[in-house]
């Protein structure tokens, strides 16, 4: 490696390392696997403490960055569904809307936070109705059209923006696009540049989303030969593998 090549290294390191924190330690460090065992020890717990003390801790890093917002939002979003599947709707919505209002005053949005956002507003319709379930379902389209425009490259943008035509009627243009976009998103790195301060979250979902997408089609053949790749890189994933036994005899 070249002097220059070891110079911008190690400026990247120091960068990141001023940005997020460093060491093991850091609150931000792999904050993705540290919300989700949080969420996963919530029905465990009968309560969502170590979420919201997750949620505590991120809304002090959040006052010196902006992915310290991004995460706040993400453990909100995880908050929301321990809500919904205690079937308490009306603290699922609020925990949701909280964590849309964090993204939505965020000034120099990057990529990742138009594709977040977009994902929740996605994931807010349910709770909407009528014309309101349109307004939002354009605001969804727009964010992760803006996400892809500062990023490409942004899997999970692509999954979103699969997920809202997918989830579009058909009278209203949905259903066109979103095995375009999902083939896309399954194509791309889970990052571009590994870093465990950054999110990784989508791929599965996309998977998941494709198959669901072909078995409702009967289309079987490509059902099983991605729900193979799927499971090659996600042995253990529990959506993937609710579609071995949908397949089983197809």
């Amino acid at each position: 490696m070249n002097t220059k090549k070891i110079l911008f290294f190690s400026f990247l390191v120091l960068f990141l390392n001023c940005l997020y924190g460093s060491g093991n330690d850091s609150l931000l460090y792999h904050i993705q696997d540290k919300v989700y065992d949080a969420f996963l020890s919530s029905f465990q717990d009968n309560s969502p403490k170590r979420l919201m003390d997750i949620e505590l801790e991120l809304k002090q890093v959040s006052k010196q960055n902006q992915m310290g917002v991004y995460w706040f939002a993400y453990a909100k979003y995880y908050e929301s569904i321990y809500y919904l599947k205690i079937q308490d709707k009306k603290k699922s919505s609020k925990e949701l809307d909280a964590a849309i209002s964090m993204l939505e005053e965020i000034k120099n949005k990057n990529s990742e936070h138009y594709a977040l956002l977009a994902f929740l507003q996605g994931f807010s319709i349910q709770y909407s109705g009528g014309m309101s379930s349109a307004a939002i379902s354009t605001k969804a389209k727009k964010n992760a059209e803006t996400a892809l425009k500062l990023d490409s490259t942004n899997l999970r943008a692509w999954y979103v923006l699969a997920s809202n035509d997918y989830y579009t009627p058909v009278a209203f243009g949905g259903g066109r696009k979103c095995e375009e976009y999902l083939l896309k998103a399954i194509s791309l790195n889970e990052q571009t540049i590994a870093n465990p301060y950054m999110p990784s979250w989508g791929k599965s979902n996309a998977y998941a989303l494709l198959l669901d997408y072909y078995v409702g089609k009967e289309d079987f053949v490509n059902a099983k030969k991605y729900l193979t790749s799927a499971l090659e890189l996600y042995p253990d994933d529990y959506m993937l593998n609710q579609y071995v036994e949908v397949l089983k005899d197809k």
